[in-house]
């Protein structure tokens, strides 16, 4: 990306005098989830110690990391220590009640550009045999960070942006047009890529009519954006009736060059109250086939000395650039040498299934090509490396102990995935990669809105900046490229293969690759909102729509957006949500078998199901996997 940065010291941007709105309050706990780390600190072995990195808000100061405990049954006390570098912030005992909340103080922790960096040790004591191993590990869960003091306000470009950002709210005017919707598209898609796997919130609203500013006052991290055609070009800070909020305009060619200055390498140099972008260059790069664990975002792994060390790492198509296949992963390491007696075995496994083992060796060393089934293949695949003994029996400090070592200079090779009519969620957002087109037919705020939401929801998949171009709905339709469409009423998709379509009369018509369309016959007929996927033409198509009721789409995208996890949870290529009831999600496939541990539904169960009342079951619903969406918390699917 090329950016030409003009800071504009001298332009008179504020409205009235430069004076901003005083601190705000103490933010309230904020889950490590909200900062891009795990909520879960895992500490293994009797002995451990892990490193935390926390942004800290210019006027906050770290006080304290809460959480939950979660410790081995056969463990009968210890202490969890913070440290920064050399110094001991504090000692914590550790209450040994099931589900006990603990406090870790952090008085004292100096922060150094806008973050510290902690360790956290744990010393566990115990009486008998201790097994050690990843399913009796030391956890702290649901971690929070507490801070005291107040968010400073911005009072230059470079610093509108804080280290923690709880909320994004984007204005644009009440009759927006396509160049406003494009440019908050991608300032919403910049600032979620910026942020990581922060789970930033981000919202649209449109500005009162005839009015420049908005009218409300942001809250604690929490930051307000307003974009306007035909505004003074660039980024400027002003001072509106809720309190400062950071203006961005300029001509239909330039919105979307000064919405990516925010969040570019340019951003610390705009240290004036206004400034102005140049054009945008670059585009994202094509997928490479041969790459490495280290360009994947894989750090060096180490774990141990531990009974049994384990290791993870993940595999993202979303930074391969495209969907995959052939997926292979060189494993490069060493671990401490395992007597022959003890009969070690290095095992690789995805999940519960193992994908490859061997014997350790007298040298310690892992140089080793594994192969990622397709079968097991997904967006965010996580192969867990484990060196096993068969000596771990014993009281404690007596148990043999192995470290492990893997670099993260492995190469991953990888093909691209052959073009199939049938693709589901979990091909997104790779599937519309390394470019895709986002259209929307209605032009108005709503749908602005709802194209935002659905950019941010393919960003949050990914660290990978997408890149969106915006373009009228019906070169979007006729084009052969991938496509996000947005036809809130339904209207305009022609004969786009949908996997669940309404027709006339009440009936719903669901494809299946294998027996062809299966037709239910619905009486009332129901209005639904949808969100489907789909191959054809050799692109991806992703298309929010309804049954003649916009409010249904937006309740299904309202729903993903209330847990921003739901994303990379969806399952299916279709998820229907109807009135107030929870969605439900649709897969069509040809595999009679799949799906058996999920729970497979009739006809008339999923009919019953989405709409309360069936008349009439046209056919029998073969091989389709229908399930209601899920409670549980998916990983990430970013490293």
């Amino acid at each position: 990306m090329f950016l030409v940065c003009v800071v504009a010291f001298a332009m008179p941007t504020l409205v009235g005098a430069p004076v901003w709105a005083a601190p705000g309050d103490n933010p309230p706990p904020l889950s490590l989830n909200a900062i891009g780390s795990s909520s879960t600190i895992t500490l293994p072995g009797q002995q451990s110690a892990t490193s935390v990195l926390l942004p800290v808000p210019r006027g906050l100061t770290p006080r304290s990391i809460r959480a939950v405990t979660n410790l081995p049954a056969f463990v009968t006390g210890g202490t969890v220590d913070v440290a920064q570098g050399d110094r001991l912030l504090s000692r914590t005992a550790l209450p040994t009640t099931a589900g006990a909340p603990v406090e870790l103080p952090l008085s004292g922790a100096v922060v150094t550009d806008n973050a510290v960096d902690l360790t956290i040790r744990s010393s566990l004591r115990t009486e008998g045999p201790c097994p050690f191993d990843t399913d009796n590990e030391f956890r702290l869960n649901r971690a929070q960070i507490l801070y005291s003091g107040g968010d400073a306000a911005p009072a230059v470009v470079a610093d509108f942006l804080p280290p923690v950002l709880r909320k994004l709210i984007i204005y644009v005017p009440s009759d927006v047009q396509s160049a406003e919707g494009a440019a908050a598209v991608n300032l919403a898609t910049s600032v979620i890529a910026h942020y990581g796997t922060a789970s930033v919130a981000v919202q649209t609203r449109a500005l009162a009519p005839g009015a420049d500013a908005p009218s409300d006052a942001a809250g604690s991290l929490e930051r307000q954006i307003v974009i306007k055609r035909g505004a003074v070009a660039g980024a400027s800070l002003r001072a509106g009736p809720g309190g400062p909020y950071l203006l961005i305009g300029g001509t239909d060619d330039q919105l979307v060059a000064q919405t990516m200055l925010l969040t570019s390498d340019l951003a610390p140099l705009a240290q004036a109250s206004a400034a102005v972008a140049g054009p945008l260059r670059g585009a994202p790069q094509l997928a490479p086939d041969v790459t490495t664990l280290s360009a994947l975002g894989v750090a060096d792994q180490a774990a141990g000395p531990a009974a049994w060390p384990s290791v993870a790492i993940g595999v993202d198509q979303t930074r391969l650039g495209r969907p995959s296949s052939n997926v292979r992963v060189q494993l490069v390491g060493t671990y401490t040498p395992v007597p022959m007696a003890a009969g070690g075995r290095v095992v690789v496994r995805i999940g519960e299934t193992v994908i490859d083992s061997w014997s350790t060796q007298p040298d310690g060393r892992i140089d080793r090509w594994v192969s990622i089934p397709d079968s097991m293949l997904r967006r965010y695949t996580e192969l867990t490396v484990t060196v096993e003994r068969g000596d771990t029996g014993g009281d404690c400090g007596s148990i043999g102990r192995t470290s492990l070592n893997l670099s993260a200079s492995g190469q991953v090779t990888s093909a691209p995935a052959s073009g199939s009519s049938s693709v589901d969620f979990g091909s997104l957002p790779q599937g519309l990669m390394p470019r895709t087109q986002l259209a929307w037919r209605r032009a108005d705020v709503a749908d602005v809105t709802r194209a935002v939401t659905l950019a941010v929801g393919m960003q949050r998949m990914t660290t990978v900046p997408l890149g969106i171009d915006v373009v009228p709905f019906d070169q979007a339709m006729s084009s052969s490229d991938s496509a996000i469409v947005i036809a809130a009423d339904g209207d305009g998709l022609g004969d786009v293969p949908l996997p669940v379509r309404s027709q006339t009369g009440g009936n719903l018509k669901v494809l299946d690759g294998g027996t062809g369309p299966t037709t239910l016959t619905l009486s009332p007929a129901q209005r639904y909102g949808s969100l489907q996927v789909l191959r054809t033409g050799g692109r991806t198509l992703l298309v929010g729509s309804s049954t003649g009721d916009p409010a249904g789409l937006d309740a299904a995208l309202n729903w993903l957006e209330a847990d921003p996890t739901r994303w990379s949870a969806m399952t299916g290529n279709a998820m229907i949500q109807t009135g107030d009831r929870d969605p439900v999600f649709v897969s069509a496939t040809t595999d009679q078998s799949s799906g058996a541990a999920d729970g497979s539904w009739s006809a008339a169960q999923i009919a019953g199901l989405v709409v309360g009342v069936v008349v009439l079951v046209g056919m029998v619903v073969g091989g389709l996997l229908w399930s209601r969406r899920r409670g549980r918390r998916a990983r990430p699917d970013r490293p």
